[in-house]
């Protein structure tokens, strides 16, 4: 791995690390690290899942690169498509191109069936599966896609404490009211 992509990615965690800090509203804080994601990474297509309360359905709540309805047909029920699966099992999946795997359901419509990646890992707090983070990106090699992988797994750990902060914040304000 390159100098430059390690000073890059440092850089990413270091802007996420400061939009965990400064957010405190769910909705604005994945929707600053999807800019990031997209603006340092270049990434054409991410989105990001959380768990509905009390159920086995994960819905987008951000998402870059899809249309509003696009988004709102992303919810995936536990072991529905590639971001069910990943939902389910906690373990990641790369998909080397979309157009030949038929665990990719396109549920979001937003695809037409050209040669691109798609990786998903899952937002894990406490062993409890709170959401998944995937994104497109274009085809590459097998070590550049792992190491993709690698490095959304620590984004994703990253915002798996977050998420789950501002719910219990919200949760014992809910309380006190």
């Amino acid at each position: 791995m390159s100098g430059e992509r390690k000073n890059r990615e440092l850089e990413i965690v270091y802007r996420i690390s400061q939009a965990i800090t400064q957010q405190h509203d769910i909705p604005a804080l994945l929707n600053d690290v999807l800019d990031i994601l997209e603006t340092e990474m270049g990434m054409p297509r991410g989105t990001l899942t959380l768990r509905r309360p009390d159920t086995d359905i994960f819905v987008i709540e951000a998402s870059r690169g899809l249309t509003h309805e696009e988004q709102r047909r992303g919810q995936y029920k536990l072991g529905e498509g590639v971001t069910g699966r990943v939902a389910e099992t906690g373990e990641p999946i790369v998909i080397p191109d979309i157009a030949r795997d038929p665990r990719f359901l396109n549920r979001t419509q937003s695809r037409t069936r050209e040669k691109v990646a798609f990786i998903c890992v899952p937002i894990v707090h406490q062993r409890s599966i709170i959401g998944t983070l995937s994104i497109d990106r274009p085809a590459a090699d097998e070590a550049s896609l792992r190491h993709d992988m690698n490095f959304l797994r620590l984004v994703a750990g990253l915002l798996a404490q977050a998420v789950q902060s501002i719910r219990d914040q919200i949760a014992e304000h809910d309380s006190l009211m």
